[in-house]
């Protein structure tokens, strides 16, 4: 499977269980862009992430991660690549981002 197969692959299963609205990192937050409100670390949780990429070049590896926020029925799908993923993103949000990108490459026993 192509790596750009299996980010649409990704982001339509999300969608269809619901990951319907759309983030973007923003310095300390992150942005829900259907209704412009800013999100602070402490209210959104980190449900699933997905490695899409492997080409040869770091631009083409994607990150996907699956979001719900804490306080409201609301899910959606955050997608950085790695050059963008820590760019301007504060050391509270990296921490975030950080521990379930480990989580999830860590092997397990």
């Amino acid at each position: 499977m192509r790596p750009d197969n299996k980010l649409l692959d990704v982001i339509i299963n999300l969608q269809a269980r619901g990951f319907n609205h759309d983030f973007v990192i923003e310095n300390e937050h992150i942005r829900c862009l259907q209704y412009n409100e800013l999100i602070s670390p402490d209210d959104f949780e980190i449900l699933e992430m997905y490695h899409c990429g492997g080409s040869r070049d770091s631009e083409g590896d994607n990150l996907v991660y699956a979001i719900r926020l804490n306080n409201y029925q609301v899910d959606g799908i955050l997608m950085s690549n790695y050059r963008s993923y820590i760019k301007g993103m504060s050391l509270r949000l990296w921490a975030k981002f950080n521990t379930v990108i480990k989580l999830k490459l860590s092997p397990t026993e």
